[in-house]
């Protein structure tokens, strides 16, 4: 890996097409695809961005209490995470460049913990306070037919998967899947992150009407053992271990129904996958930067091969996707 600088877009006014042959394009291409979505659908360089406004723990599941009582706390984990992202403390902001899910290569996708407030119709966010390491860049593929991302074999309960769990997301096309992501931290709360390994994100795109979405929204990653034993941050006031509320781990166990979360990839019982729902908002976001060029950790795309290879060891895990490429970035929230 190296260091690469990253040259970020302007705000001058990209070229638009013919009068005539935009009329022509107008009236071949579907209503959806008509007006001011059109322009930024045809723009080679256009940005947009979309605001995570949902987000879910679906698997595994957190338990709190005692071997007398051990309750399933995930719905009260998941209703703190909602108020954070609600109070505009946490915005993940996922900046797709360009906007067109028909393209099928030099695809980037920018990850920031953007400044966002409420506005009449839509949120407005920017990245022009927000550290240039703080970003992370990754390329992604957009897929026309079938689905974007799978779990990883084995690495699921099945006991999650039915009512009245809230069931894991399986973005279909028109959709897009990441490369894998080596290192990032989820933001959950303003004093919380969560620090995963080998991390992917998939979406499907909904682009019809006046509001646009990435939907069907999926982010998994590896939470290493070691990582989850150490306290990660605080949730409201108190110190977050991961270790504590994870079944097989340090927590709880549900009295009449023994369950253990913990996966083995590398090692024996060195992490769990987790996977999280969400959803995403399109957001007004602006056309210039605050600087011209940001440093970020890439993948030198000379030396990296055509596949999604994502690592295994003790704190990471090995999946392939033959329709995948490496990530172009990685670092920190």
């Amino acid at each position: 890996m190296t260091q690469v600088p990253v040259q970020r877009r302007t705000g001058a006014a990209p070229s638009r097409p013919h009068a005539a042959l935009r009329a022509l394009l107008l009236a071949l291409v579907p209503a959806c695809y008509a007006g001011d979505f059109f322009d930024r659908l045809v723009d080679p360089d256009a940005t947009a961005a979309f605001r995570i406004t949902q987000l879910t723990l679906v698997d595994p599941h957190t338990y709190s209490g005692d071997m007398v009582s051990c309750l399933d706390s995930t719905a009260t984990y998941n209703q703190s995470f909602a108020a954070s992202i609600g109070s505009f403390d946490i915005n993940t902001t996922l900046v797709l460049r360009p906007l067109d899910p028909a393209l099928d290569s030099g695809t980037v996708m920018d990850i920031v913990p953007a400044a966002c407030v409420d506005g009449e119709t839509i949120a407005n966010c920017t990245d022009k306070d927000v550290p240039p390491a703080s970003v992370i860049t990754a390329s992604f593929n957009n897929i026309e037919g079938g689905a974007c991302l799978s779990p990883v074999a084995g690495s699921q309960n099945p006991l999650y998967g039915m009512a009245p769990n809230e069931i894991l997301h399986e973005p279909r096309s028109p959709c897009f899947v990441s490369a894998m992501i080596p290192s990032f931290s989820l933001g959950l709360a303003p004093t919380l992150k969560l620090p995963l390994s080998n991390v992917q994100i998939a979406a499907a795109y909904e682009l019809e009407g006046g509001s646009q979405r990435l939907v069907q929204g999926v982010l998994r990653g590896f939470l290493s053992s070691s990582v989850a034993m150490t306290a990660v941050g605080t949730l409201n006031g108190f110190p977050f271990t991961p270790w504590l509320v994870l079944a097989g781990g340090g927590g709880c166990q549900p009295p009449m129904n023994p369950i253990d979360d913990i996966d083995s990839v590398a090692a024996p019982r060195d992490g769990v996958w987790m996977y999280f729902n969400f959803t995403a908002e399109r957001v007004d976001w602006p056309t210039e930067s605050a600087t011209d060029t940001t440093t970020s950790t890439t993948v030198d795309p000379t030396t990296a091969g055509a596949t999604d290879t994502t690592t295994a060891g003790p704190t990471t895990a090995t999946t392939v996707d033959p329709t995948m490429s490496t990530a172009t970035a990685t670092t920190t929230l």
